[in-house]
């Protein structure tokens, strides 16, 4: 939006501020409705799914899940291109993801052992290369792409190949950013990976550019397990890297061994906002999960990983004609570890009745920043064609796809200050402009 301030506000206005309960301000919401009752896409808690043997998703949103980790073990292409049996199999499991209203973390290995061996180079790039056009089309339902492909479970380790040489790295996370649409994401399993291929870390100035450098984020697999998190951080300044660098990626992973008093809540919770997590698996290790449950932190990461938009105020006008610009003030705080990092477009929302009106305004979610408060000027030409009358005012953040921009699963909804319509995907806020001729 546009600068603060005046916002471009003059006669009457309505204007509403709310203290609601933040964790970054002491405060405790997470047995509450706007923590238990609110279910946001590409964050979160997620579950393990196989893509290549799916079953049912259907319970998982219930269960306060939008998010799935999908293995797809190819140990059976190691010698032999990506053929169209693969293509289909892959398509149909992102459709059921779809159908079911999530999102998945996909990772694609040959090692499903630590001794097994992965494929030579020039077969990675190419079944990289050939699984470019499933990638293209079902990006809408990626969270984003684990790296796979290399060592071990695709953990980036043990490679029978020499993948985890540098020079083979880079070549793997060109091919990987190279199959992604321009505006998705992959992981690296080391932040020294990720700074030895493209340097770093980000900045505000180089987060979110389309870049190489602004596209790939954090894999941690054996969070808190050791001191040096099972040897994801070997090398001097590579964890300050990763701090620094993860406030402008997706993070996430899972723990891989009850490691107390590091891996207990204290600890945990610390770690999670120091690294601007914004996934974790349930499935794996559960003993730490179970921890955390026990210790009574769970309900609370549960709540904070990702986004987590408050409403603190919005200012707007009384009255607007047919036609002019509405400009309103809004104020949002992320209470969560970490920003949304995937694009999405952001309308004001005009509604009267059963009548909705949208238009798009200038904003990026991706910038409200975790443990601020951002304050935006959303102006929005009123259509010429609009009936005069009473309307509510509301704010649409749906998922950038066409497929799926429609789809009220997908929209992110705002924590407090605003009134859920599940519907639609609009929040509507406690504010109405009158439009006249």
């Amino acid at each position: 939006g546009g600068p603060p301030g005046a916002c471009g506000l003059s006669g009457a206005t309505v204007e509403r501020s709310y203290s609601p309960k933040l964790f970054a301000a002491g405060a405790d919401p997470s047995g509450d409705a706007e923590c238990s009752g609110v279910l946001n896409p590409e964050r979160g808690l997620f579950r393990f799914t196989d893509l290549r043997s799916l079953g049912s998703l259907s319970h998982l949103r219930g269960e306060g899940y939008t998010l799935i980790y999908g293995k797809v073990l190819i140990d059976d292409y190691r010698t032999r291109d990506i053929d169209q049996d693969l293509v289909d199999q892959l398509n149909a499991s992102f459709a059921a993801v779809r159908a079911a209203g999530l999102k998945v973390l996909p990772r694609f290995y040959y090692a499903d052992t630590g001794t097994a061996p992965d494929a030579p180079l020039d077969r990675v790039l190419s079944h990289i290369d050939q699984l470019k056009p499933v990638l293209e089309r079902n990006a809408d339902v990626i969270a984003v792409l684990h790296p796979g492909f290399v060592g071990a479970w695709g953990e980036w380790h043990s490679s029978t190949n020499d993948l985890t040489s540098p020079a083979s790295r880079e070549q793997i996370f060109d091919a990987l950013l190279a199959a992604l649409p321009s505006d998705r994401m992959t992981l690296a399993r080391r932040p020294s990976h990720k700074r030895e291929a493209y340097g770093g870390p980000l900045t505000e100035e180089t987060a979110f550019s389309g870049a190489p450098l602004s596209r790939v984020g954090h894999l941690n697999d054996c969070f808190l397990a050791s001191a040096d998190d099972v040897g994801t951080y070997q090398l001097p300044g590579e964890k300050d890297y990763a701090i620094a660098d993860s406030a402008f990626t997706p993070v996430g992973g899972e723990t891989c061994a009850p490691n107390p008093p590091r891996s207990q809540c204290r600890s945990a919770l610390d770690e999670l906002s120091l690294h601007h997590w914004s996934f974790i698996n349930t499935d794996y290790h559960t003993d730490v999960i179970d921890g955390w449950r026990s210790e009574g932190c769970f309900e609370t990461i549960a709540c904070r990983l990702g986004y987590r938009f408050a409403v603190m105020g919005h200012a707007s006008p009384e009255q607007v004609g047919r036609g002019q610009p509405l400009s309103l003030r809004l104020r949002l705080f992320n209470d969560g570890y970490a920003r949304a990092y995937n694009p999405r477009p952001v309308y004001l929302v005009l509604q009267q009745g059963e009548a909705r009106r949208v238009v798009q305004v200038d904003a990026d979610p991706r910038r409200w920043a975790p443990g601020e408060e951002s304050e935006l000027c959303l102006e929005a030409q009123i259509p010429a064609d609009l009936p005069p009358g009473d309307y509510r005012l509301g704010l649409w953040l749906p998922d950038a796809s066409e497929r799926l921009r429609d789809d009220p699963r997908y929209a992110i909804q705002l924590s407090s200050g605003a009134a859920w319509d599940g519907a639609s995907g609009v929040n509507l806020l406690d504010a109405a402009v009158r439009v006249v001729e």
